[in-house]
């Protein structure tokens, strides 16, 4: 093999735990890479204030349940199953009428035995605001499932239609990066064709950064890059789940699920892509 196989190349990395092992191996084989972190180490903190907003909806089952992703509301259960509440967060959201961003948080609540009663034609949760608006609202208790930013002006034409109580529950806080401005960095790179590949070793990276490219209405972008020019290379099947269900077609997979033959088929793959034809 070429001594520096990936020279000239930029790989994008969304690890935090293991991006100093991936720039070392990418570096030995010629490659730039650009870190910007998707994912953090949940705090205590964040972890009490999740725990809290659910018992909260436990003691109070809600009317409403307006669930923004299908990444976030199974998160929040496998989290309430951590801490011994799922099935009481279940019987109390199945109390409410679930309105739904998307498809994909459809079967999330499908698959948990939650019925949908909305689901928004566009995938934009205004849609689902402006849809629970037309109900009767005085003295009702919404939960909106968020992902990964507050929404105080939906909050506050809820509360003004006559709304008891309007609680935010954002699973994605506790594992967006505390400081998202790298990942925002390598959002623009991928869209702008600066990047050979991404590298992700967990669906939650995947999810995460397209959380963010949300933020700044890059998400389209970013998918389009990922299905074009820029190789999505994920860790293993179950990762590759995670591209999948962002639109990803055809995520590139090792044959073992591991860090190493992670960047070996992704250099082999960006060596062949670079080779001219004899």
């Amino acid at each position: 093999m070429d001594e520096a196989p990936l020279a000239g190349l930029t790989i994008g990395i969304t690890a935090e735990r293991s991006a100093e092992q991936q720039v070392t191996l990418f570096e030995a084989r010629g490659a730039n890479a650009i870190l910007g972190p998707t994912l953090r180490i949940s705090s205590l903190a964040d972890d009490a204030q999740l725990r809290a907003a659910t018992e909260e909806v436990v003691r109070h089952p809600p009317d409403f349940l307006l669930a923004s992703t299908g990444y976030g509301m199974r998160t929040w259960l496998a989290a309430a199953e951590t801490w011994g509440l799922r099935e009481r967060l279940l019987d109390a959201l199945g109390h409410a009428r679930v309105a739904n961003r998307g498809a994909k948080a459809a079967s999330a609540n499908t698959g948990a035995g939650l019925r949908e009663w909305f689901r928004a034609a566009d995938e934009r949760f205004e849609q689902l605001v402006e849809r629970v608006l037309e109900e009767p609202l005085d003295g009702v208790r919404l939960v909106l499932q968020l992902h990964g930013a507050p929404l105080p002006d939906a909050v506050s034409r809820l509360r003004a239609a006559g709304a008891a109580s309007v609680l935010e529950v954002d699973a994605y806080r506790s594992s967006l990066p505390a400081d998202p401005e790298p990942a925002y960095a390598l959002i623009e790179a991928a869209c702008a064709d600066r990047l050979a590949a991404v590298t992700f070793t967990t669906a939650p990276a995947v999810h995460n950064l397209f959380v963010l490219a949300r933020h700044r209405d890059r998400a389209d972008p970013l998918r389009e890059a990922l299905n074009g020019s820029t190789v999505a290379a994920c860790v293993g099947p179950v990762c590759a789940g995670g591209a999948h269900e962002e639109g990803i077609a055809e995520p590139l997979v090792p044959a073992r699920a591991r860090l190493l033959p992670l960047v070996e088929a992704l250099t082999s793959r960006l060596a062949s892509a670079s080779t001219p034809p004899a």
